[in-house]
């Protein structure tokens, strides 16, 4: 009897997180920059949570605005949700809807990017997402959109562990995931079904230890940036090639794995 109330209590307590979890919460993404005159191409940068777009996000564009060919036509954002990626039970879900809003925005009138690429890691992987969902809803179908996961954390919610492994990378021209596989992170380890995986685990500084791993996927796509010879992470981005498609990016079929030693 004292095992069935115990068991009571938890599914109680486990029903009102779902419950707390699934209710209508009231967001406001921050505002896009508005498209630069002349700039022809958008890379957009999202970091996940516990983090802001002061981070990494701003070191991918401080690199990549030093490196990139034809610097004129590009937009670089970093984009700050922090104040709803702070909350990790309803990370994914405010994600998704931050990332409708940004997909939304860029199909309207005031924008007429001809290529997008969105980068994101953990929970921010729900941001990009939800950009491209929306973008490929109601935007140009001629824009090409390059969806980069860094380490994505693919649980939707309490109940859905594996939403980010089935969608994630759904409605890209070319979809790319940077995984460790030694990664502790519940649900951010695994490869996905929709975009090519590159496993950087055996690559991974031995100092780097517990959550810590969970950042190396991000450490690995900065130095690319401005690594001479590597043949993964930045190099396959659009903005790095100059491509409408990329002949590197043919290389790397949808589900498939590349173990980077």
């Amino acid at each position: 009897m004292h095992c069935l109330k115990n068991y009571s209590i938890k599914l109680h307590v486990l029903l009102l997180l779902v419950f707390i979890c699934s209710c209508k919460s009231q967001i406001t993404p921050r505002p896009l920059p508005p498209q630069t005159e002349g700039s022809r191409y958008l890379l957009l940068v999202v970091h996940g949570s516990g983090d802001t777009a002061a981070g990494w996000p701003a070191d991918v564009i401080q690199h990549v605005d030093k490196t990139i060919a034809h610097r004129e036509q590009w937009d670089l954002v970093a984009y700050d949700w922090s104040a709803y990626a702070a909350k990790k039970a309803s990370a994914a879900k405010a994600g998704l809807e931050i990332g409708s809003y940004i997909g939304k925005t860029l199909s309207s009138a005031d924008y007429s990017y001809e290529r997008i690429q969105l980068v994101g890691h953990s929970a921010g992987a729900f941001v990009v997402q939800g950009a491209c969902d929306a973008y490929r809803k109601n935007g140009s179908k001629t824009t090409r959109i390059h969806l980069t996961f860094l380490d994505p954390f693919t649980g939707k919610g309490l109940i859905d562990w594996t939403y980010g492994k089935r969608r994630f990378g759904q409605g890209a021209d070319f979809a790319e995931a940077y995984i460790n596989t030694d990664d502790p992170v519940p649900s951010s380890n695994g490869t996905l079904s929709k975009a090519h995986n590159f496993d950087v685990t055996a690559q991974a500084p031995a100092s780097l230890v517990g959550a810590d791993r969970h950042w190396w996927p991000v450490y690995f796509y900065l130095e690319s940036i401005d690594k001479e010879g590597e043949a993964y992470g930045y190099p396959l981005s659009l903005m790095a090639t100059g491509d409408a498609t990329p002949a590197q990016q043919t290389q790397f079929p949808i589900g498939q794995t590349t173990v980077v030693q």
